[in-house]
């Protein structure tokens, strides 16, 4: 899609009203949307940075007078749908790229619970798991770090928070395929779930 002028710079003014502030945070933001591709095998994750980035740009009149909280987290929700797009045109095996079950493979039954239970989440909680879950390896722990500081509470807390969440949902999920014991709830699994940014697709009763 082409951007002009014009719509980036309406997205550092989103940014900050400071140019340069606005200029590194944009930069910031870029290089951890590469970071976030390349922890889950991308070759081009410079591109698909890039492509995230113009999708935000392009909803930018949307949400620009409604949005609230860090900018960086609307970046990440819109980089999990570019996951999962490319994640269904890549070829890839299954020990590299799975979701954490008890088998191999989810069954269509797992996926769909797991997809239904995170929906079920009130918006807030479904954001909290996802943002925490969406880097692997080295950089989720700064990643945490900084989801601590923008919500005022310390690295312990934030552990705590997503714990209670992560077992509602495994709790949820369990009941919902009939037993079948789900080992761990992982980033991997929520990026198969095909669960983004946004409001969920069903309207039913939030776990809370």
């Amino acid at each position: 899609m082409s951007i002009t002028l014009e719509q980036f710079d309406s997205l550092l003014s989103w940014l900050s009203d400071d140019r340069e502030i606005a200029a590194r945070k944009y930069e910031t933001i870029r290089a951890g949307l590469v970071r976030v591709f390349v922890s889950k095998g991308f070759s081009d994750a410079e591109y698909l940075a890039d492509a995230t980035i113009d999708r935000v740009i392009q909803r930018l009149p949307d949400i620009i007078a409604t949005y609230e909280g860090e900018q960086t987290r609307y970046f990440h929700g819109v980089a999990r749908y570019v996951i999962l797009e490319n994640m269904r045109r890549k070829e890839v095996p299954v020990d590299e790229v799975g979701i954490v079950w008890v088998d191999p493979r989810p069954t269509t039954k797992e996926q769909e619970c797991l997809e239904h239970c995170l929906q079920l989440l009130q918006k807030e909680k479904r954001d909290l798991i996802l943002d925490y879950l969406l880097y692997e390896g080295h950089q989720k722990i700064e990643h945490h770090k900084e989801m601590a500081t923008e919500l005022g509470i310390t690295h312990g807390a934030l552990r705590g928070r997503v714990h209670q969440v992560r077992v509602r949902v495994e709790d949820c999920v369990r009941q919902c395929v009939g037993g079948i014991a789900v080992t761990k709830l992982t980033s991997n699994s929520i990026v198969g779930s095909g669960i983004g940014g946004g409001e969920p697709s069903i309207n039913t009763e939030t776990i809370s």
